[in-house]
């Protein structure tokens, strides 16, 4: 890749990040997510293989158990690749619609 691309250096950010690569680059893959810094073994990620298609499977798993995961569910081909807090059970909701909350076309109501 090229080195503004470089994948440890988009982790850094620790933002939704969505890949769609080979699964057999996953251990790399887990490698330089980490490497990111901003990512842990333990951050939500999902491999989604066949999206779309009436055949599609999900594998919810983590940075640390892409490799594995995909390994475990024979999963060898391309597949999209998503990683972030927004598959754990931990956020908070956008305040835009949140009726307690003030922004500039409506007043919160309380």
């Amino acid at each position: 890749m090229p080195e503004g691309e470089a994948l440890r250096k988009m982790a850094s950010h620790g933002c939704t990040m969505v890949l769609f690569l080979s699964t057999g680059l996953l251990e790399d893959v887990e490698k330089e997510l980490l490497a990111g810094g901003a990512y842990t073994e333990d951050t939500p990620a999902a491999i989604v293989y066949k999206a779309t298609w009436p055949d599609e499977k999900v594998f919810r798993c983590t940075v640390g158990t892409l490799a594995k995961t995909a390994r475990d569910n024979h999963i060898t081909k391309t597949a999209l690749i998503t990683i972030g807090g927004f598959l754990g059970n931990e956020y908070e909701r956008s305040k835009l619609y949140d009726p307690t909350f003030t922004h500039g076309y409506r007043e919160a109501s309380r």
